[in-house]
């Protein structure tokens, strides 16, 4: 094999590595420390986003229902990414095994369909 296709080769193997990392699984983000990355979104980077501050926050929740912002106050974060509801734009609430949650972003709610059990567990029993 000639230098040029072992360069090649490594860069593929590089680019495969780096694509893995970035949407591979990160640890699992402390409830109480909002991340800005989180574990189970192919190509959906938390990092990269523009989060909003309070006031943002308060706006995105202003949008609600008064019972479901009552709701995703009382959740308080993502189950999936483990930021706070209303950080990126409004909650989206789903049922998920006859439980109304919220998620920050659709990326999350692919995460939460695919793996209930897994991220309903991390949310306070009722």
């Amino acid at each position: 094999m000639s230098n040029r296709a072992h360069y090649t080769l490594l860069g593929c193997v590089g680019f495969i590595l780096f694509a893995l990392g970035c949407g591979g699984t990160n640890p699992t983000p402390s409830t109480s420390q909002p991340t800005a990355t989180h574990e189970d979104h192919s190509g959906h980077d938390h990092a990269s986003e523009d989060h909003g501050g309070e006031a943002a926050i308060e706006k995105a929740l202003a949008s609600l229902s008064a019972e479901d912002r009552a709701a995703a106050e009382k959740q308080q974060t993502c189950p999936v990414s483990g930021e706070p509801l209303g950080s990126m734009a409004a909650p989206i609430k789903l049922t998920v095994e006859g439980r109304d949650v919220f998620v920050c972003c659709d990326g999350c709610t692919d995460a939460l369909m695919a793996e209930p059990g897994k991220f309903l567990a991390k949310l306070p029993q009722d």
